[in-house]
């Protein structure tokens, strides 16, 4: 199905406010990560930990915390996965808060939190929690550099589940011809943690954790982290 079925009118997007940091730099990623070098002029970017689970506490043993304020940071890791018609994306989350109360589709509303999968043709998939879309929306990046390179699938909406673990499974190929369409690649290149405050200059917390990469039935899972 093609991706126009789904994205909102272009002339409903306003620019976002996106200030260049005083010092631009990235923070020192966590072991075995690494930040997405194009983002470093909106800042140094100290938003992910990685730390093991409390005694007791529900959800995976180990997680990434998330913790945005004003900032933005995507966070990558090289895999090389065949994308075939059965690739699976697992994941489990909880999201304390949502970034962004306002539909996630206008530039000037564009905060979130998402995991994403980058392909060798240089495009991405990318799941996202909306308090405001509804489940199984799907739209291009309304930023400018990114349209027409990432689209969004909104798997979770409102604030019913928020503070809850939750798990995820994904058909890669299927969401790619849903929401991106065109020709299919042919690998999963990267994983990507996204945290993005710096529009409407809030704050937020999540964690991550079980991420799992399946090309097929007959295939080793790729344990992501």
């Amino acid at each position: 199905m093609a991706l126009a079925a789904f994205a909102l009118p272009a002339f409903a997007q306003p620019a976002p406010n996106l200030a260049p940091a005083v010092k631009p730099g990235l923070a020192v990623p966590p072991e075995g990560w690494a930040y997405l070098p194009e983002l470093a002029v909106l800042g140094p970017a100290d938003i992910y930990r990685i730390a093991p689970a409390a005694r007791g506490a529900p959800g995976p043993k180990r997680r990434m915390h998330v913790h945005t304020k004003k900032n933005v940071g995507i966070l990558t890791r090289d895999v090389d996965v065949p994308l075939t018609a059965a690739t699976t994306l697992q994941w489990r989350w909880k999201v304390d808060q949502i970034p962004s109360k306002l539909p996630e589709t206008a530039s000037a509303n564009h905060d979130y939190f998402s995991i994403a999968v980058k392909f060798e043709n240089g495009k991405d998939l990318t799941y996202m929690w909306s308090a405001s879309l509804v489940e199984g929306f799907g739209f291009e990046c309304p930023l400018p550099g990114w349209t027409g390179r990432e689209y969004h699938v909104v798997v979770r909406s409102d604030t019913r589940d928020v503070g809850k673990w939750l798990a995820e499974r994904r058909n890669v190929a299927a969401d790619y011809a849903k929401y991106a369409g065109g020709p299919m690649p042919g690998r999963i290149v990267q994983v990507w943690f996204i945290a993005n405050t710096i529009i409407q200059q809030g704050e937020a917390n999540a964690s991550f954790g079980d991420i799992v990469l399946t090309p097929d039935a007959a295939a080793k899972p790729l344990v992501v982290f």
